[in-house]
C-alpha cells in the first residue's frame, strides 16, 4: 500500500500491486524502487511457497518448512535479513521458523508461529512496546495463543484461540477500534467488547472488520466513501458497525483503498 496525506484524516490511495501475482512477478524480474538490486548468496529458487502476502514494493512468504522468505524493498528492514539492502530474488527471514502465516503492511510484516507467538519485522510499531524498526523478527508483547493474523498500511490485527482480536499500530482514523485515536505499541483489544467471539480479522488500509461467530460482520475506522458498508460516511470507533445488506459470511477480505471490503457469504455469492 502506498498513501499520500492530504490532511490527517483524509488519506488518500496513490497506488498499489494490482494483485498478490503481479507483486511476485515484478519483484522477481525488474530493480526494486528506491535502492541496489543485489542478490544475495542466499538467495531462494521461488518455489515451495504454501502462503504470500505483498506490502509496498515488497513480499513475504511462508515456506511448506515453516521458513519465511521475503524479496523487494528493504530500506527499513522489510525483508527481516539483518539488512536494509534491497533483494531481487528471496532471501530468509532471520531466525523464523515453524510460521503458519505471514502479513504484510506498507513497511512492515508480522508471522503467526505454531507455538502461537507473532514476531514482526520492518518499519515501527511492532507491537514489542516500541516505535522503532527493525531488521529482524521482533516478539510481539503481550500476545499468546494466536491463531491468524493481517495487516494492512499501519496496522496489524490478531485473532486469538479463545476469539478475542487485537491490534496494534496506527490509529489516526480509528482503525484499532479502541475508542481512540491513540498508535498503540502492544496489542490492544476493541473498545467497547465484541458482542461475540471471532472466527476472522481483516485489517483494511483504514479500518478494521470482524467475522464473528454468527456470521455477522462489524466494521470500525474510516467510514468516508462507504467504507463500513453501513450506507453512511461516518467513522466509527466504539461503535462496531454492522454492514448493512450481508446474509451469513464465510470469509472477508479488507481492500487495498479506502476502506472497502468484501465478504463471501454462505450461499456463495461476493458482496462487496
Amino acid at each position: 500500500m502506498s498513501i499520500q496525506y492530504t490532511k490527517q484524516t483524509q488519506p488518500r490511495r496513490v497506488g498499489k500491486s494490482l494483485s498478490t501475482a503481479i507483486a511476485i512477478f515484478f519483484a522477481s524480474i525488474i530493480a526494486v524502487v528506491g535502492g541496489a538490486n543485489v542478490q544475495p548468496a542466499n538467495a531462494a529458487a521461488m518455489t515451495g511457497f504454501s502462503q504470500v502476502s505483498s506490502g509496498t514494493y515488497f513480499t513475504c512468504a511462508v515456506k511448506s518448512d515453516g521458513t519465511v522468505w521475503c524479496w523487494g524493498r528493504n530500506n527499513v528492514g522489510q525483508l527481516g535479513n539483518g539488512t536494509t539492502t534491497n533483494a531481487s530474488r528471496p532471501v530468509q527471514v532471520t531466525g523464523l521458523t515453524n510460521a503458519t502465516q505471514v502479513a504484510s503492511g506498507d513497511q512492515s510484516s508480522c508471522a503467526v508461529k505454531s507455538d502461537g507467538t507473532v514476531w514482526c519485522w520492518g518499519g515501527g510499531r511492532l507491537g514489542n512496546g516500541s516505535a522503532n524498526s527493525s531488521n529482524v523478527p521482533v516478539q510481539v508483547s503481550d500476545l499468546t495463543n494466536a491463531t491468524q493474523i493481517s495487516g494492512n498500511y499501519g496496522h496489524f490485527c490478531a485473532l486469538k484461540l479463545d476469539q478475542n482480536v487485537v491490534c496494534w499500530g496506527w490509529n489516526v482514523v480509528q482503525n484499532l477500534g479502541d475508542s481512540t485515536t491513540t498508535d498503540r505499541l502492544i496489542p490492544t483489544a476493541p473498545n467497547p467488547a465484541l458482542p461475540m467471539g471471532a472466527v476472522q480479522v481483516s485489517a483494511g488500509v483504514f479500518g478494521t472488520s470482524v467475522l464473528l461467530t454468527n456470521g455477522t460482520v462489524r466494521s470500525w475506522g474510516a467510514g468516508n466513501n462507504g467504507g463500513l458498508g453501513d450506507g453512511t460516511n461516518t467513522y466509527s470507533t466504539s461503535t462496531k458497525t454492522a454492514p448493512s445488506n450481508l446474509s451469513t459470511v464465510s470469509k472477508i477480505s479488507g481492500g487495498p483503498g479506502w476502506g472497502n471490503l468484501c465478504a463471501i457469504e454462505t450461499a456463495g455469492s461476493v458482496v462487496k
